[in-house]
């Protein structure tokens, strides 16, 4: 039985979106098919999902994000129900961008071994591009 613990609980809680509306927005990129399956879950749930990714891009920490420390550190999942199923969107912050590693649904209280091996290896390839780009980044340096 799904409860209704984030039952729109981003959505009705707008107090401090007008402030931060002149902020530069942080790049938002979707890992995998995290993007194909945040638009197969239901419009109410994209919406609530959606506007929990717009505070985060402007800076602010949406009010139900929970640390997902199985996948690694700084891991977060954003959470939203409806009366059939839990969604869950898994991401972490980087310097210049939000990562969406992963996004599914779910029926049971814990996240399978799978959700968490998908979301594991999807910010493995983040972290290894991020050290890549750094690499590039001192090498071109010093050929200057």
């Amino acid at each position: 039985m799904v409860t209704g613990h984030t039952r729109d609980v981003y959505t009705n809680n707008k107090k401090s979106d007008h402030s931060s509306d002149s902020l530069a927005l942080v790049a938002v990129v979707f890992q995998g098919d995290s993007i194909r399956a945040l638009r197969g879950f239901p419009g109410g749930v994209r919406h609530d999902l959606g506007y929990a990714l717009h505070r985060l891009q402007l800076g602010q920490i949406p009010p139900d994000r929970k640390a997902v420390r199985a996948v690694g550190a700084g891991v977060y999942e954003l959470r939203e129900q409806d009366e059939k199923a839990w969604y869950r969107m898994l991401y972490v912050r980087r310097e210049n961008a939000l990562q969406v590693l992963h996004c599914f649904e779910k029926r049971t209280n814990s996240i399978e071994q799978k959700d968490i091996e998908t979301a594991k290896a999807r910010l493995k390839r983040v972290l290894e591009a991020e050290r890549e780009e750094k690499r590039n980044a001192k090498q071109a340096l010093r050929r200057k």
